[in-house]
């Protein structure tokens, strides 16, 4: 419960920065939200589903200035068994973020633990106008109660096809890489498509190298 009022205090302090900008965010210039890119910055609410139980999430997007947005997400997973507050501020100019993410009360080879990182995210275009490369690089750490603080490294590379405007295929590879504590040496990903059934609502799936299998539901505004 400690841990979730700290995660509460933490969202509601970041919300209420956003708030002042709102107002200036729905002036802007609409455009549909595209759910395929994990750097796109616009607010939404989700429900999700799947092997592991339900999912719900939300989050709140804003112009920084110039070619700067950003966003916090909230996310709470698996029937709420633990979550994830993440942040990003991406600079459209040079298609490049800065990512801080942190789980709380997740488990980890039978011990609750928390995780926060921070590293950096790249949107590439590829010669094929349908294919987009999204590297991220981060550096984290993990703590609990019955296990050694340990320093690791997040590599992933996430990779989308655009089959339409609508309709997209994309595969998310990973390694985790424990630079110190716990011995962890891990290969991770996921194939997803999505849907987008109407400007700013879409569905997609995923499944990942576990088997295990959810989809996701997001409206966004």
């Amino acid at each position: 419960m400690f841990k979730l009022n700290k995660v509460t205090l933490l969202s509601s302090a970041l919300l209420a920065v956003f708030a002042g900008q709102v107002s200036a965010q729905q002036q802007a210039s609409k455009q549909g939200a595209d759910f395929s890119d994990p750097t796109a910055v616009y607010s939404k609410v989700g429900l999700g589903g799947g092997t592991e139980g339900v999912d719900v999430f939300g989050a709140l997007g804003g112009y920084l200035g110039w070619q700067l947005k950003h966003q916090l997400t909230l996310e709470a997973k698996h029937d709420l068994d633990y979550y994830n507050l993440n942040y990003m501020a991406f600079n459209n100019r040079n298609n490049t973020g800065f990512l801080v993410k942190s789980t709380w009360s997740d488990e980890y080879k039978g011990n609750s633990v928390d995780q926060a990182s921070f590293g950096v995210i790249k949107k590439i275009p590829l010669n094929n106008p349908q294919f987009t490369l999204y590297p991220a690089i981060n550096i984290g750490m993990m703590w609990g109660d019955n296990i050694d603080s340990t320093t690791y490294l997040d590599v992933e590379a996430a990779l989308r096809y655009a089959l339409s405007d609508q309709l997209w295929l994309g595969a998310t590879p990973g390694y985790t890489y424990a630079l110190k504590g716990v011995n962890v040496k891990e290969f991770k990903g996921t194939v997803d498509i999505g849907y987008e059934l109407a400007e700013n609502v879409g569905i997609s799936a995923h499944l990942d190298e576990d088997a295990e299998f959810w989809a996701d539901f997001t409206f966004a505004f």
